[in-house]
């Protein structure tokens, strides 16, 4: 018999623990730019970037970085759609599924499909004209508040997915008459097979 609740856990857990991971890379990456600058490893980096200017360097390296980050997002909401898909197929065709634990792998598919077709295409835009505006641009705002409601979004995501895991960790009431109910089952169908 398929175990779908343990296939579950695996996916859920599978996308969880590598959502973590590209927020933090993500986050990592913006950090390590200014770290960079200061300490680049490297003496002959260090001499060109004093050559060029490493205000200048600064620039090209923070854009460079937006870009790389939005590969990252961009992939990893790909494989957020397929896992999710996976999740909500593997606890579909588990034994009676409970509404709400099918509930919550379709809201956290919601929540990636608006950050996918509609945040994080907007966020791009807007990151990538921003270097060309003044700090005072109201699309600096307009940005932020973008960012602000896809990280919520991303927040949500995995709140409820830690909730789903807490909920396929519990296991339920322990019928003391399932394998008489299965082997009665089984027999049944083996003797109408015959019939």
């Amino acid at each position: 018999m398929i175990q779908f609740r343990r296939i579950a856990a695996l996916l859920l857990g599978l996308w969880l623990g590598a959502g973590l991971l590209a927020d933090f890379a993500v986050t990592q990456n913006f950090r390590s730019v200014e770290g960079f600058l200061v300490e680049p490893g490297a003496v002959s980096t260090a001499i060109e970037m004093n050559r060029l200017g490493r205000w200048r360097e600064r620039i090209v390296i923070r854009r460079y970085v937006a870009e790389l980050n939005n590969t990252i997002f961009e992939s990893w909401e790909w494989a957020e759609l397929i896992l999710g898909a996976a999740l909500f197929a593997s606890l579909a065709f588990g034994e009676r599924p409970q509404k709400w634990l099918l509930a919550v792998p379709i809201a956290m598919l919601l929540i990636v499909a608006a950050q996918r077709f509609y945040l994080t295409p907007n966020v791009t835009e807007m990151g990538r004209k921003l270097a060309d505006l003044p700090p005072k641009d109201p699309l600096n705002q307009t940005f932020r508040t973008f960012h602000a409601i896809y990280s919520g979004a991303e927040i949500l995501k995995l709140l409820l997915g830690a909730v789903l895991a807490a909920r396929l960790c519990v296991k339920g009431k322990v019928d003391p008459d399932y394998f008489a109910k299965q082997f009665a089952g089984r027999s049944a169908g083996k003797a109408n097979s015959r019939g």
